[in-house]
């Protein structure tokens, strides 16, 4: 679909019962159970540059017969998301790699942190929100490129992520679901109770979508 801009992307650790944990003492990502990566320097976090979104769509397979298509096979879809950010809170963006704090430095642990993500962007007509979310599924970091700066410039690194959706019950063991602001029905509450879980205390009010 046509879109325009990344206006901002959420996530939130889930515990086991399939809510967002309150608290980064606790194993979360906020007190809210919610952490929005915004642009705020005094949040650590300096936006978001690319969220490409693929596996939307499983690979149909054509069935032959009597040299002939007769059916096709409609897999399931496998939604990752390739994240790109200027730079993401510190403790945020270890909590949901999974890493824990021991004397100073982040460790790898042996468990999965299964996380939830909420991207939003902007139609192209009225510049209404539109939010691709996966409720479940886990974010993973491969590798950091360093570079030398020079005498006459810096060399910055963005931070690349990986989400992996998983199957959501709240979804049907479905991955993923597109919120329009413009939908019969829709509010940010219900959404971010849907995706995050009812735990969540980022968005309590009923409304629609909020202008940022």
């Amino acid at each position: 679909m046509a879109t325009v801009g990344l206006r901002t992307t959420y996530v939130g650790i889930k515990g086991e019962d399939g809510n967002v944990i309150l608290g980064l003492d606790k194993g979360g990502v906020s007190e809210t159970g919610v952490f929005e990566i915004d642009n705020q320097k005094k949040n650590g976090n300096l936006g978001a540059v690319t969220a490409n979104i693929t596996g939307l769509s499983g690979t149909v397979t054509k069935i032959s017969g009597n040299d002939s298509v007769v059916d096709v096979t409609n897999p399931p879809s496998a939604p990752s998301v390739a994240l790109t950010y200027n730079q993401v809170n510190v403790a945020v963006k270890q909590a949901l790699l999974g890493r824990k704090l021991e004397n100073g430095g982040y460790v790898d642990t042996d468990n999965m942190v299964e996380a939830a993500l909420l991207v939003e962007t902007r139609d192209e007509i009225d510049n209404k929100a539109i939010f691709f979310a996966f409720p479940r599924g886990t974010f993973n970091e491969t590798q950091q490129n360093i570079q030398t700066n020079t005498d006459t410039a810096q060399t910055r690194e963005t931070e690349a992520m990986t989400f992996t959706a998983l199957t959501s019950p709240i979804l049907g063991n479905k991955p993923y679901k597109i919120y329009f602001e413009t939908a019969e029905g829709f509010s940010k509450k219900k959404m971010f109770d849907e995706v995050f879980g009812s735990t969540q205390k980022f968005i309590t009010e009923d409304t629609v979508a909020l202008e940022h």
